[in-house]
């Protein structure tokens, strides 16, 4: 585990490396997140890290009972459901209006950009960076819809949706790529309903798989 790189703000990283360390497990689910231990593995001062925990609480990734530590979030079967749920509302707006925004001249340049940073994620092998370009070509639909609200909206699950990525990676990722560049390819068609209607299937159809290897 490295410690914190000087030139980046300490808090922003202390709370991107715990974040990184929960993803892949090296702070496993449900274990306490003690203050003085994780500032000593960092080679941080304690404030960094009280910084960080309310961050990570807010992206799900941590929860803290009253009076009591902070535990990495322990993932269930209602909380991948919920997600799911989340992410059809959010993702088949966002897929809908991006396909009318192309269709009304927006570039679609950020969507290319992230497919082929996906590809090379793949190439790599690196499956952590696959989770997060992943994450990346499914933000870069959203910021072309072009609403703010549904950015913010799609911010508050960006983070447990790479987690959960990363977790279920021994999905076919090949898979999961060539259904974005369908996606893409319905967006740039400009028909809303059918960008919608791939998105919908894409989403639902990595359902049943992440809740049958969350459960072994």
């Amino acid at each position: 585990m490295t410690g914190i790189a000087p030139e980046e703000s300490l808090t922003a990283q202390t709370y991107r490396t715990l974040r990184r360390e929960i993803i892949l497990g090296r702070y496993p689910q449900g274990s306490r997140l003690v203050e003085s231990t994780l500032a000593s593995e960092l080679k941080v001062s304690r404030l960094p890290i009280r910084e960080a925990v309310p961050q990570l609480e807010n992206e799900g990734f941590v929860r803290t009972l009253p009076r009591r530590s902070s535990r990495v979030t322990e993932w269930t079967t209602a909380d991948v459901t919920e997600l799911f749920d989340v992410r059809l509302s959010l993702e088949t707006l966002a897929a809908r209006l991006a396909a009318r925004r192309v269709a009304e001249g927006v570039s679609p340049e950020p969507l290319h950009e992230a497919i082929a940073a996906e590809h090379r994620a793949l190439d790599s092998e690196d499956w952590l960076l696959v989770a997060e370009t992943s994450t990346i070509v499914h933000e870069a639909i959203v910021d072309i819809a072009g609403s703010a609200l549904l950015g913010s909206l799609m911010r508050a699950v960006s983070g447990r949706m790479t987690w959960l990525f990363y977790l279920t990676s021994a999905r076919d990722q090949h898979q999961q790529s060539d259904e974005h560049q369908g996606l893409l390819e319905a967006i740039l068609s400009g028909n809303d309903r059918l960008a919608e209607s791939i998105a919908f299937t894409h989403i639902e159809k990595g359902r049943a798989p992440s809740l049958k290897l969350l459960a072994g």
